[in-house]
């Protein structure tokens, strides 16, 4: 995209910010935004999309207060009869999806994200394909569908071997140009990117 590039010698110079700086951006731009009428907003787009309502599976994320407030995908999912999962931390590298049926499950799990008690077994999503529906949350995204996420890989490894659809979850207040990305980050096409406002095209 376009933005702070400086071409040196033919050589394209690394993005003007690095992670840290982009993330400390991304929380000051979120801040500034009613993240529960974000989320409403997003639900309300979200359920007039086909992935959305051909999905009999969906992987949400209960949402912690500074992203947008998931209560209304995860209650509707719950609704429509649509098997409903959520991650479950279970170290600083590795999470697990487990199949929620009532939100009165949840319980705070290690970071005050409300997850899944350690009681309910692990959902396996090695076979899950086109019926499946991923909501991944982020810091910040940039229009052209580079991730920041908070740093610790849960979803990139994740999103390695996911088959199925998925969706970036980004208030428009957070999409932001020139991100750092990594050889490894996992890159999101703009109709991947669900805002407030619809989905990027």
């Amino acid at each position: 995209g376009k933005g702070r590039m400086w071409y040196n010698d033919g050589k394209e110079e690394a993005a003007a910010m690095t992670k840290t700086e982009a993330r400390k951006l991304a929380k000051a731009c979120r801040a500034a935004v009613d993240l529960h009428t974000v989320g409403h907003a997003m639900a309300g787009v979200l359920f007039t999309l086909p992935a959305w309502q051909h999905a009999d599976t969906v992987l949400a994320f209960a949402s912690m207060p500074d992203e947008p407030d998931t209560a209304d995908i995860l209650r509707q999912a719950l609704a429509e009869s649509k098997r409903l999962l959520l991650p479950r931390v279970l170290s600083r590298t590795e999470m697990d999806w487990v199949e929620i049926t009532a939100l009165s499950q949840l319980q705070p799990g290690a970071y005050g994200i409300l997850e899944a008690p350690a009681s309910l077994p692990a959902f396996d999503t090695a076979h899950l394909g086109d019926g499946a529906l991923a909501l991944i949350p982020c810091l910040a995204a940039s229009p052209d569908g580079v991730r920041l996420g908070r740093g610790g890989g849960y979803y990139d490894r994740f999103l390695a071997h996911y088959k199925g659809k998925r969706l970036l979850v980004c208030p428009t207040a957070a999409l932001l140009g020139d991100l750092p990305c990594e050889g490894w980050d996992v890159r999101f096409s703009p109709h991947e990117i669900l805002t407030e406002k619809g989905i990027l095209l």
